[in-house]
C-alpha cells in the first residue's frame, strides 16, 4: 500500500513539472529608449528580447513626442512623463508614430518559416493623442493643400473620445505596425508602405481576439510592434488615425516549414486576406487571389468553386489608402464552414 502511495505521489509530481515545463513563459517588454527603433525595418537589428515559441509577451508602445505635444500647446506636466524617457534624444518635433518596440527574436525561426502571432489583448494604456494632416499627402491632397494637428484626450474609463461638442467616437485599438523583418538583401527599409513582411498595413480589424500570420525572411524573424491606433475608419482618409500608446498582450507561435507569401489574419469569424500595392486595383486581385488559394489548401475546394464562393460570400474591405502602397483585406466568413454530420 506504501508502495502504491509512492508511486501514485511521483506520477502527479511529475504531472506537475511536465505542466510547468510546457507552460508558456510569460515576458514583459515596455517601450523605453532602449527598446525601440523608429521608421524602419532592418534585419541587421540587434533584438532587444528573445522568446520561444509558444511564449507570451505582456509589451507596451509608445506613440506622442512629448515636444510635438509642447508645441500645441500641451503644459509640460500634463504629457505622461514615460513619453519624455521614450523620446529622450529625438531632435525634432515630430508625433513619432512608428516608434516602434522590438525586434524580438523569435528561437529557431528561420526563412521558410510562419509565424502565428495570437494579439490576445490591445488596450489604450496613456490618455493623450494626437491627430493630423499635412500638405501634399492624404487622399485629397487637392482639397487640403495646408496641415493641421491636434491634441486629443482619451476618456480611459468610457473607452470614448469627444471629437467636438455632441461628437463621441468610441475607441477600438490596434496596432498599425506589426512587421517581421525584411530579406537582409533588401537593407533598411522604411516603415511606411506595408509590404509582405507586414509592416504599416494600418488594418483596423486586427484588434484584441485576432491572429496575424507572417512569413520568415530573417534568423529569428525580428519583430516589431507599435503605431498605436485608438480609432480608426477604413481607409484612414487624411493619413492619421487617432495616435496614442498602447498596452497589450501577444502570443508568437512558430510555424516550421510553413511558407507564406504574404500576411494572412483569422477574426473569431472571418478568415483574412491582405493586398498590397500601389494601385488599388491590384491590391484586390492580391487578396481575392490569395483567398482562393487558402480555400482551396484548407477546405478542399475547386480553384473554381472558391472563386464562385468569393463571388457568393466574400467581402473586400478598403484597408488604407495612404501609404504609398495601398491595402485592401478580404474577408470570408467562417460560419458558411459546417461540419459533415
Amino acid at each position: 500500500m506504501r508502495k502504491l502511495a509512492t508511486m501514485i505521489t511521483c506520477v502527479l509530481a511529475f504531472s506537475v513539472v511536465s505542466h510547468a515545463q510546457s507552460a508558456p513563459k510569460i515576458h514583459e517588454l515596455k517601450a523605453t529608449t532602449r527598446t525601440v527603433h523608429r521608421g524602419f525595418f532592418d534585419a541587421s537589428l540587434k533584438p532587444v528580447l528573445t522568446i520561444n515559441s509558444g511564449d507570451i509577451v505582456k509589451l507596451e508602445t509608445a506613440s506622442g513626442n512629448p515636444r510635438y505635444f509642447e508645441q500645441l500647446g500641451v503644459p509640460k506636466e500634463k504629457i505622461p512623463a514615460e513619453l519624455y524617457d521614450v523620446f529622450e534624444g529625438v531632435d525634432n518635433a515630430g508625433r513619432g508614430d512608428h516608434t516602434l518596440t522590438g525586434p524580438i527574436y523569435i528561437d529557431g525561426a528561420q526563412p521558410g518559416d510562419m509565424l502565428e502571432i495570437r494579439i490576445r489583448s490591445i488596450d489604450v494604456r496613456l490618455p493623450i493623442a494626437g491627430q493630423g494632416f499635412v500638405p501634399n499627402r492624404g487622399l485629397l491632397p487637392e482639397d487640403f493643400p495646408q496641415g493641421k494637428d491636434r491634441v486629443l484626450w482619451l476618456d480611459l474609463k468610457k473607452k470614448t473620445v469627444e471629437y467636438a461638442p455632441g461628437v463621441v467616437v468610441p475607441l477600438r485599438p490596434f496596432w498599425g505596425v506589426i512587421a517581421v523583418a525584411p530579406p537582409a538583401a533588401m537593407g533598411r527599409v522604411p516603415s511606411g508602405p506595408p509590404y509582405v513582411f507586414g509592416g504599416n498595413m494600418d488594418n483596423r480589424d486586427l484588434v484584441g481576439g485576432t491572429t496575424l500570420y507572417l512569413p520568415v525572411f530573417v534568423p529569428g524573424a525580428l519583430l516589431s510592434i507599435g503605431d498605436g491606433h485608438a480609432a480608426q475608419g477604413y481607409g484612414e482618409v487624411c493619413l492619421s488615425a487617432i495616435e496614442t500608446s498602447l498596452k497589450g498582450e501577444i502570443q508568437v507561435v512558430l510555424h516550421k516549414n510553413k511558407s507564406l507569401k504574404q500576411p494572412r489574419a483569422e477574426t473569431p469569424t472571418h478568415y483574412m486576406t491582405m493586398g498590397l500595392n500601389m494601385d488599388l486595383d491590384e491590391a484586390t486581385k492580391i487578396a481575392t487571389r490569395d483567398m482562393l488559394d487558402w480555400l482551396v489548401e484548407m477546405k478542399g475546394l475547386s480553384r473554381d468553386d472558391a472563386y464562385m464562393l468569393a463571388s457568393a460570400a466574400m467581402d473586400l474591405v478598403v484597408t488604407q489608402v495612404v501609404d504609398g502602397t495601398k491595402g485592401i483585406h478580404a474577408l470570408m466568413p467562417k460560419s458558411i464552414f459546417r461540419k459533415n454530420k
